[in-house]
């Protein structure tokens, strides 16, 4: 396969982390001591020398882009301080944006400008569109939303259209983003020129097999748990159960709000209206709310005050998803608590609003952050055992 090169690339990659790997002479120490290089997956020195030749296309069709989570093994013991693992989080964030064909994503990982005033610009608009229909602020027993004849501070007609055309813009951007990927992935992935007996035969028989090997590892976070044959801390305080927490704790809660909306429509339970703690999806939606709320809070504390490698280099966009995340899920439990109260207060209101605003944020920003990551690492996972079986 022919290699297009860009000289300029390294500059381009360059500008999404904090790492010089023109001071790498190619040693190989980092592949060494790499607990997830095996086989022909060699974890970080063919991608680091794919980006010195300006080899984008290579780099960006590469499994180990997908699968390294950055332990720090490989930076700590670089001879040259070249920092290849931040190289391979800056690989990573390089091929989300190349990905978003609005330039969104790049701009939000490249200017802490842009960030911050698109942010602001997108709360403000958010909030301007839920008030159209805002009501009364109760001094009885609050009324969050205003439904059917009740009449209550925003109006469920405003939240659940603007809801949906979110969600609607959401996928839009990650349907063509996963389209973009796929394509790139298609052509790049070289597929191996000789069968082997232990390889899955017919293209059924390689999609259960692919099928099998993300659902895996997305459940246990296997390749996670290589990278930690020796924690460094306690279960609940290691890298690997905090991002599972996120992960699961995101996909819970859209379930429940799923099934929350669906009883809405089918069985008419008034929108923020108090049911049993002990109800499937409130119960469903309060243990998701623990383990997101807890994941982020944890991620933001360790990158914050830095106790490994990982966390010494984090740009805005990092920070903005972490705390999106947190504040989802507290200001979620805050307005949670709030229905069950007898009579209303001004704090309620605001806590109602922040939260629909920073779940909207949470859900458009979806496609153009690092939480883009949760869809494109297991479909880029599941290309890569399809077309290269013998690989996995």
């Amino acid at each position: 396969m022919s290699t297009r090169v860009d000289p300029a690339f390294l500059r381009k990659l360059g500008r999404y982390g904090a790492f010089d790997i023109t001071a790498c002479f190619n040693c190989g120490n980092c592949t060494a001591v790499c607990p997830l290089s095996s086989g022909n997956d060699a974890f970080p020195r063919r991608m680091i020398r794919y980006g010195q030749i300006g080899a984008a296309t290579r780099l960006l069709g590469c499994k180990e882009v997908w699968q390294c989570f950055y332990c720090g093994e490989c930076s700590d013991t670089c001879p040259r301080q070249a920092e290849p693992g931040e190289f391979m989080a800056a690989a990573r964030r390089y091929a989300i944006a190349s990905c978003d064909p609005t330039g969104v994503s790049r701009l939000l990982y490249t200017s802490k400008l842009f960030t911050l005033a698109f942010l602001l610009a997108l709360s403000a608009l958010l909030g301007a569109l839920l008030l159209t229909g805002h009501g009364k602020m109760a001094t009885g027993a609050p009324e969050l939303f205003e439904f059917r004849r009740t009449e209550g501070f925003l109006s469920y007609q405003v939240v659940h259209n603007l809801g949906l055309l979110v969600i609607v813009l959401a996928a839009i951007a990650m349907v063509v983003g996963v389209l973009r990927m796929s394509v790139r992935l298609s052509r790049s992935i070289e597929r191996p020129s000789v069968a082997t007996d232990a390889e899955p035969t017919g293209r059924m028989a390689r999609i259960v097999q692919a099928t099998r090997a993300v659902a895996a590892e997305l459940a246990i976070h296997q390749s996670f748990r290589d990278c930690e044959e020796q924690p460094k801390a306690s279960w609940y305080a290691g890298r690997r159960f905090i991002h599972w927490a996120i992960m699961w704790g995101f996909i819970g809660l859209l379930i429940a709000t799923g099934a929350d909306w669906l009883l809405d429509m089918t069985v008419g339970k008034d929108p923020g209206q108090p049911v049993a703690l002990w109800h499937p999806t409130r119960l469903l939606g309060t243990l998701a709310g623990v383990l997101m709320v807890y994941g982020a809070g944890a991620s933001i504390i360790l990158r914050w005050t830095r106790p490994e490698k990982y966390f010494t280099h984090s740009l805005l966009s990092d920070w903005l998803f972490l705390w999106l995340l947190f504040l989802a899920g507290a200001t979620g439990f805050v307005v949670e608590a709030a229905v069950y109260l007898p009579t209303g207060a001004d704090w309620m209101y605001v806590a109602l609003l922040i939260h629909v605003v920073v779940s909207m944020e949470v859900a458009l920003l979806l496609p153009f952050t690092k939480f883009a990551h949760a869809v494109y690492r297991p479909i880029a996972l599941f290309l890569h055992n399809y077309l290269r079986p013998s690989a996995t």
